[in-house]
């Protein structure tokens, strides 16, 4: 029995000793697959030496306000949900028929527009809202609905009244695209808030008026029915109205797909410069160096010949002719501000002084010059242009007609000659040659003006027939504007 014990216990001390064996054994095989300290070294493999010394192109996404393209700008802020629905289809198949329509749009709206988006952002709105002005008015400056309703925004008179828009025999704040941008874009921030902050609603009621929709909502709600835009009893013209801008803006989304938006540089054309007192337009066309045909199509928003006597005293010109009211008119608070201006090669006092309407002699005053010698490079300071009247009285009709029209009309005004006035700067400030000046007041070109005498001016001017009206609705603007027999679908 001992001897049967013994044989036992060896039996076991045996397995025990080939268990560690197979175990040392083991262990052995994973540290061959472990890492050591020279596998450490060891390079690393190719792939990941390549992938490390790829240049990886760092992708810029660029903001709203850095794009080439301003209807990119307004596409990138579009917030309006995608909505399927057979309306908007159908508009958008009509805006696809005729492409060159958002090329008349283009071009009207070149001036107006990055000032409209530029408000917009300002107020953290959805851009849709830039596209109303098409939806609207085709963005004619001059639209005129048979109801009333004027300019871009199509507000009606009593709408621009609340919103503090002026109208009187000057001018107009609804044909004044700035100015009706803002008080356009107040109202639908007042509408937004009324329907709880649905855009639909908003737009809808902005279309056919606050009550109207207020109304469709509250029967719906008394019936049982949904009260979204699509469920309400609206009508014709408010169903119709949504869906195109709804269409414009699915379409401006999906530019890459349809290839309809013409380009728009993002980058202002116009600036509103303040002139700060009474203006007459005549003369503003004169200093800023641009036909008054120009001037009235940037600045509808004035109906006669001169700015209202209290404000608005403001001006929409392109930013290429901005600099000719700096140098020309720099009166600031009753104080005279200087400009200033580098010596090029070729220049003399005597030339600097004819090309900013001053003389030598004031030249050599504010510079401090003892003699006639300038160096190029030199930066000289130069006297702001004389405050002289920006207005004339007519002696005709000043009624202006903004249409073109061929044949022109002289209209005389006169002038009270104040100290240190020559013929030249009397010419310069009307923009009329000196020696006619001298004709027309039989004096010698070289005279030495008397001073208070009264200087007779003749301007030309177009003559000023009645104006017709405006057409009155959207569907003609539309022929007008494509020249083809077809309407926008209603």
């Amino acid at each position: 029995m001992a001897q049967l014990r013994i044989l036992i216990i060896l039996a076991l001390i045996g397995c025990q000793s080939n268990n560690m064996a197979v175990n040392k054994s083991s262990l052995k095989v994973k540290s061959n697959h472990s890492p050591t300290k020279s596998n450490k070294a060891e390079p690393t493999p190719v792939i990941t030496k390549i992938a490390n010394k790829a240049k990886v192109k760092k992708i810029t996404i660029k903001k709203p306000a850095e794009v080439s393209d301003l209807w990119l700008r307004i596409a990138m802020q579009l917030k309006f949900p995608s909505i399927k629905h057979k309306e908007i289809d159908k508009k958008i198949a009509w805006y696809l028929k005729h492409p060159y329509y958002m090329h008349t749009i283009t071009k009207r709206s070149e001036p107006f527009l990055y000032h409209i988006v530029n408000q917009i952002e300002q107020r953290k709105l959805p851009l849709e809202l830039a596209l109303l002005p098409i939806v609207e008015s085709d963005f004619e400056i001059k639209a005129l609905s048979a109801q009333g309703a004027t300019g871009i925004w199509q507000l009606m008179p009593i709408t621009a009244k609340h919103f503090n828009l002026q109208k009187n025999a000057w001018y107009d704040g609804r044909y004044d695209v700035l100015a009706a941008t803002t008080a356009a874009l107040d109202y639908l921030e007042y509408l937004h808030f009324k329907f709880s902050k649905n855009w639909l609603h908003a737009i809808a009621a902005y279309n056919s008026g606050e009550g109207r929709v207020k109304q469709a909502i509250i029967e719906n709600k008394r019936l049982g029915k949904k009260t979204d835009f699509w469920s309400l009893n609206l009508p014709s013209e408010t169903t119709n109205y949504i869906p195109k801008l709804l269409a414009l803006s699915s379409i401006l989304k999906q530019q890459d797909k349809y290839h309809f938006w013409p380009k728009l540089k993002n980058q202002a054309t116009t600036i509103n410069i303040d002139i700060g007192q009474q203006f007459d337009m005549l003369i503003a066309a004169k200093i800023a160096k641009i036909k008054m045909q120009t001037l009235y199509q940037l600045n509808p928003g004035y109906i006669s010949n001169s700015s209202p006597k209290y404000g608005p005293h403001q001006l929409l010109v392109p930013i290429s002719q901005a600099h000719y009211f700096d140098s020309h008119y720099q009166l600031i608070d009753g104080k005279l501000v200087y400009g200033r201006y580098q010596v090029k090669a070729k220049d003399s006092l005597f030339k600097i002084s004819k090309k900013f309407n001053t003389t030598v002699n004031k030249l050599k005053a504010i510079n401090q010059l003892n003699g006639d010698l300038i160096k190029i490079g030199q930066v000289l300071a130069l006297p702001a242009y004389k405050n002289s009247e920006l207005t004339v009285e007519y002696h005709i009709s000043p009624y202006l007609q903004r249409k073109k029209i061929p044949d022109k009309v002289k209209v005389s005004t006169s002038y009270i000659v104040k100290k240190g006035d020559t013929l030249w700067d009397i010419s310069q400030l009307y923009g009329v040659s000196f020696k006619d000046l001298a004709v027309w007041n039989e004096i010698d070109q070289n005279a030495i003006l008397k001073l208070g005498k009264k200087m007779i001016i003749w301007l030309e001017k177009d003559p000023a027939p009645l104006e017709a009206k405006p057409k009155a609705t959207v569907n003609n603007q539309f022929l007008d504007i494509l020249n083809i027999n077809t309407t926008i679908p209603n």
